[in-house]
């Protein structure tokens, strides 16, 4: 019978950092979901986590620090998701479109994830303009190389598309958050248009 290698246990004391840090961050989330960021202070967290100001400080130096790992959790689960959701997808019209479908499902099917998109638009912005969404956008323009390479997409500049796209699906979701009659189906089905138009030469 093989071995089964085994992840190794943690001891008491990792477990309860690992404990402290998740109710941190937690508590945070649940903060800047309900009253966003700028309303938000570390007092806030504090008291909403249950814990000291001594622990948390141990964990964390402000609540930038926080927003910034929340943003890069949630980045990081988006991330899998779309990999999930392109996996085996052809580069053809309809397969697209249902793959950028699934894409915003991950943000409609979770109207906590919304609340905190929501609430925090400028700060999420902020982060945006200091490339705190860059590997999203890697993997956009890698998807694209490799549909035009395969000549499964026209020859588009992918560079530029990549960022016109990008920019695209951030103003839709920030436009979904806003506007709760909003015709995500027409915006998904024109995204999807505009990756088969051909480039003139």
């Amino acid at each position: 019978m093989a071995n089964v290698a085994r992840e190794p246990q943690l001891g008491k004391r990792d477990q309860t950092k690992l404990l402290n840090r998740q109710q941190i961050l937690e508590a945070a989330k649940n903060l800047f979901a309900d009253k966003g960021f700028e309303a938000t202070n570390v007092r806030d967290i504090i008291h909403e986590s249950n814990l000291s100001p001594g622990t948390f400080y141990n964990y964390f130096q402000s609540k930038e620090e926080i927003f910034e790992v929340l943003t890069d959790e949630i980045i990081g689960e988006v991330r899998r998701e779309i990999k999930d959701s392109y996996r085996d997808v052809k580069m053809e019209h309809s397969e697209i479109n249902r793959a950028v479908k699934a894409f915003f499902q991950i943000f409609l099917g979770n109207p906590r994830l919304m609340k905190f998109l929501s609430r925090n638009q400028s700060y999420l912005r902020e982060l945006r303009s200091k490339g705190r969404f860059d590997d999203m956008l890697k993997d956009l323009e890698q998807a694209l190389t490799e549909g035009v390479k395969n000549s499964l997409l026209p020859p588009l500049p992918v560079k530029i598309v990549a960022i016109a796209v990008f920019g695209a699906v951030f103003e839709i979701i920030a436009t979904m958050v806003s506007t709760p009659n909003f015709a995500v189906d027409k915006a998904i089905e024109t995204l999807t248009q505009l990756l088969f138009v051909q480039i003139p030469k």
